[in-house]
């Protein structure tokens, strides 16, 4: 997915002359810590709330620092996550030539994680950590495919301990089994989400313990 299929031009633009007021009052209305400056649809740059909070507020945006910060509109979508994620940014212009063409939101880049990538699909999610010497996509895939499913979504983060933390989205709850091949061929599982199954046994077996306790 592109950059210009999440874009939108629900957000309101600053002009040069609108007073640091207005760009507050409008940042609290969309509930936005930025929004863009443009001028005959050419976009100028993003303007920060921080910036404006350093000016009076019948100040004009034209007294303001910009950022030049944007991204082309045939941009993938997971670059446009790193660059919001890299400046620290709630909206983010999509700009072609120079010429202003709307922007991406948080609330857009989550529906596409939901809807578009597969996260929001029905399943558990497990999560491993695992050494990066030992990392295989596809080891990791075959474990779950042996047992009958397969993953829908993949995510991994590096540690400073050099170690992987993958997170799996996989297209069931019943993840028992392969929670405990994963066991099997070594991998430590962190934890899992959405999985009545191993959380009953797991309860049946914590209350098992009570009972145990107290006899």
């Amino acid at each position: 997915m592109r950059a210009q299929q999440l874009l939108t031009s629900d957000f309101p633009i600053l002009i040069p002359i609108d007073t640091v007021s207005k760009a507050i009052k409008l940042m609290d209305e969309y509930k936005v810590a930025h929004l863009p400056l443009v001028v005959e649809d050419k976009f100028q740059g993003l303007i920060n709330e921080d910036d404006l909070l350093e000016f009076e507020s019948d100040a004009v945006i034209a007294e303001v620092p910009t950022h030049p910060l944007s991204v082309d509109p045939n941009l993938h979508v997971y670059e446009v996550v790193a660059q919001m994620s890299r400046a620290e940014v709630d909206i983010l212009p999509v700009v072609i030539q120079g010429k202003y063409m709307g922007c991406i939101d948080r609330g857009a880049v989550l529906n596409f994680f939901a809807h578009d990538a597969g996260w929001g699909l029905e399943g558990s999610t497990v999560i491993l950590e695992i050494p990066i010497a030992n990392y295989s996509l596809s080891e990791i895939s075959r474990i779950v495919e042996e047992n009958g499913t397969r993953i829908t979504s993949f995510n991994m983060i590096h540690l400073e301990s050099g170690d992987l933390v993958v997170t799996i989205k996989v297209n069931t709850t019943k993840i028992a089994t392969i929670l405990t091949s994963f066991e099997r061929f070594d991998y430590k599982v962190l934890t899992f989400f959405n999985s009545p199954e191993v959380e009953d046994d797991l309860r049946n077996k914590f209350d098992a313990f009570m009972r145990y306790l107290e006899s």
